[in-house]
């Protein structure tokens, strides 16, 4: 694949990224969570903000570009209107299966009852279908056409103050490295946190499968996503204070400051492992683990405890060390150009 050919797509997924990420605000995702016309309510709200993302696509590539932007715009709101259908019947089903497994009870054992991975493994297909779609449908309508022409004179008036192969390069390293931090701030945060805590990241329950409140109790704000969520690389058990709390501190005192240093840890660790693989420097990961490891080195004597620091952990991990290859292999497109 030519550098061109990489750059308009990394562009196209940093579109994707921002829309899903950054400025589907939190009225959205508790919209499209819900039943009935609210739920459609959510569900288009996304859609216009994935449809403005894109529309210098089709300002660029003319009719085209408005067919690539329809194409996106509707397989990715069919999309989500999948995801939010099978996340609904996962979550279901696990709780069907606990409340028939086990008996009421306040304690946790291992990783709960009603924990199930399925939540975390539709978000992963959500996000590889919105990719696919956007591959697709530039392959079929982009592919080799050349932008109108009044992109190009602009591009050529802006090219023949600098130089053309310098800029084109900047460019795409610039729209590579503003992906990366996106994935592994807020993209692998809520995947690790739907994961490590299905129920809580889905519709606010807690993780022994008690029912969350209903969607008109939540909260609605229409605030931008640019951070980390809680608890995601160093997860906190439901039900249980940090070690060195005192048994009768509440819990939101007892688990709000170290779920959110947890999250700043695993957002510091994504960034330094992704660092490491873009520099070559891949045997440095084993200490960012081990150092962080040595820090909960007595706590991984309870079990709970140790289950959700692994899996919290191995699914960071996973997304920087994906993420930061795949970015190596968009940047190596620069020498091989």
């Amino acid at each position: 694949m030519t550098s061109e050919a990489t750059l308009v797509l990394a562009w196209l997924l940093l579109a994707h990224l921002v829309a899903d990420f950054v400025f589907q605000t939190d009225g959205m995702v508790s919209d499209k969570f819900s039943p009935g016309r609210r739920g459609r309510r959510g569900l288009f709200a996304h859609g216009g903000a994935v449809a403005l993302f894109l529309l210098p696509v089709a300002a660029v590539y003319g009719g085209r570009g408005v067919a690539f932007l329809a194409a996106s715009t509707v397989g990715h709101v069919l999309i989500d209107s999948w995801k939010v259908r099978a996340t609904r019947h996962a979550e279901a089903e696990a709780l069907a299966e606990a409340r028939r497994r086990h008996e009421p009870t306040d304690s946790i054992d291992g990783l709960g009852p009603a924990w199930t991975p399925k939540p975390a493994a539709l978000f992963v297909a959500d996000q590889i279908a919105h990719t696919v779609v956007l591959a697709v449908a530039w392959l079929v309508l982009l592919a080799g056409q050349t932008p109108l022409g009044w992109f190009r004179d602009a591009a050529e008036r802006v090219l023949g103050r600098f130089d053309g192969d310098a800029l084109h390069d900047a460019t795409l390293i610039g729209v590579v490295l503003v992906s990366l931090v996106i994935v592994n701030v807020r993209a692998a945060a809520l995947f690790v946190a739907t994961l490590v805590h299905p129920r809580e990241s889905v519709s606010g329950g807690a993780i022994r499968g008690e029912p969350g409140p209903p969607p008109a109790a939540q909260p609605r704000g229409w605030r931008l996503q640019v951070g980390p969520v809680v608890g995601t690389a160093e997860p906190i058990l439901a039900g249980r204070a940090p070690a060195g709390a005192g048994a009768g501190a509440p819990r939101s005192e007892a688990h709000a400051s170290p779920a959110r240093i947890g999250a700043t840890i695993g957002v510091l660790e994504r960034l330094l492992i992704v660092a490491f693989v873009l520099t070559g420097s891949t045997a440095a990961i084993g200490f960012v683990v081990a150092a962080k490891t040595l820090a909960r080195f007595r706590q991984l004597d309870d079990r709970d405890f140790a289950e959700y620091y692994l899996l919290g952990t191995l699914a960071s991990v996973a997304v920087a060390l994906g993420s930061g290859l795949l970015a190596a292999a968009a940047l190596s497109t620069l020498t091989a150009g």
